[in-house]
């Protein structure tokens, strides 16, 4: 496993208590149950919400999330089907400004995070078949399990921030 992910939040994360020894079942079960969660907490409600030591609304870390997923679901189909390993990194921050997470509808958002969780876990199988290994600049060698980890993370922490944004 790279050391990258526990280095940079903790194990378990300092924040969300997420604990990085989980398996790929477990990765890919937090993954397929994030939609129902977010869905949950954000019932009745536009995600309007933002918790004052966050820079996002809760709506923008679902659609944050969506994206995110799709984006390493499209990294490791590629190498799956044979293209570069190498990871070209994104601006989270610019992606969220281009998309105008701060004021997508949720209902929308929510539709979105349902799909890319379905083919992030169909990608994460067929990356797994052949033992995908992604290269990251910042992060190196990215095994299926690493990307599983770190994404399942992603989707787990920003649970906690919207947890935290509606109370």
């Amino acid at each position: 496993m790279s050391s990258w992910a526990t280095t940079t939040y903790g194990d378990p994360c300092r924040e969300c208590g997420y604990d990085w020894s989980i398996d790929l079942d477990g990765a890919a079960a937090i993954v397929a149950a994030i939609s129902a969660q977010y869905g949950e907490l954000l019932a009745g409600g536009d995600g309007a919400q933002r918790h004052p030591n966050l820079s996002w609304p809760a709506r923008a870390y679902v659609a944050h999330v969506a994206d995110n997923l799709r984006i390493w679901a499209e990294r490791l189909v590629a190498a799956a089907l044979g293209a570069s390993a190498r990871v070209t990194p994104y601006d989270e921050n610019l992606l969220a400004t281009a998309r105008g997470y701060d004021t997508l509808p949720i209902e929308g958002a929510l539709w979105s995070l349902a799909r890319a969780a379905v083919e992030w876990n169909e990608a994460l199988r067929m990356a797994a078949e052949v033992d995908v290994i992604l290269v990251h600049p910042d992060r190196g060698e990215q095994t299926v399990l690493d990307v599983a980890r770190s994404n399942a993370h992603d989707a787990f922490h920003h649970r906690w921030d919207i947890e935290r944004s509606i109370q």
